[in-house]
């Protein structure tokens, strides 16, 4: 079976990486670009993140996605060294947030 991945590097989806305007921005297209095909990788071309944008961008993502589904359909290629620990960290936080009752 053939799957369908779209390449995209993050400056194409926000211009500075470091609010969390910007962020809910780069995860709305990323978004509309899973509703187009099945995965999605994304090139952090080894820039640094804020936490603000991460948590808004890949964070909210993940828990929008859950957790299982964002390992399946993301991607996410050459984050810088500094910027892993803090996606790792949102992604863990937004998912665990999300999966509590309301």
């Amino acid at each position: 079976m053939m799957i369908s991945t779209f390449s995209v590097s993050i400056e194409e989806l926000a211009r500075e990486l470091t609010t969390r305007p910007a962020g809910a921005q780069a995860r709305a297209q990323l978004l509309a670009l899973l509703r187009e095909h099945e995965s999605v990788d994304i090139d952090f071309r080894h820039r640094s993140l804020t936490p603000s944008f991460a948590d808004e961008c890949v964070g909210q993502l993940a828990a929008r996605l859950g957790l299982d589904a964002f390992k399946q359909r993301v991607k996410l290629s050459n984050l810088s060294e500094s910027s892993r620990p803090l996606v790792k960290h949102v992604i863990l936080t937004r998912c665990a947030a999300a999966a509590l009752p309301h």
